[in-house]
């Protein structure tokens, strides 16, 4: 599945993998986001077919 991020226009295969090299988040950061609200990222991302 791609998806394309809405904040920098760029297609990706794995959203997390997007969001820690692209963007700079911390693993840490982005895992206790997660937990917290499974959907954090979900509008941040577009389902490309």
């Amino acid at each position: 599945m791609k998806y394309m991020c809405k904040s920098c226009k760029t297609v990706c295969n794995d959203i997390t993998e997007h969001i820690t090299k692209v963007h700079k988040f911390s693993e840490f950061i982005m895992k206790l986001q997660l937990k917290t609200n499974p959907n954090t990222y979900k509008n941040c991302f577009v389902k490309i077919k």
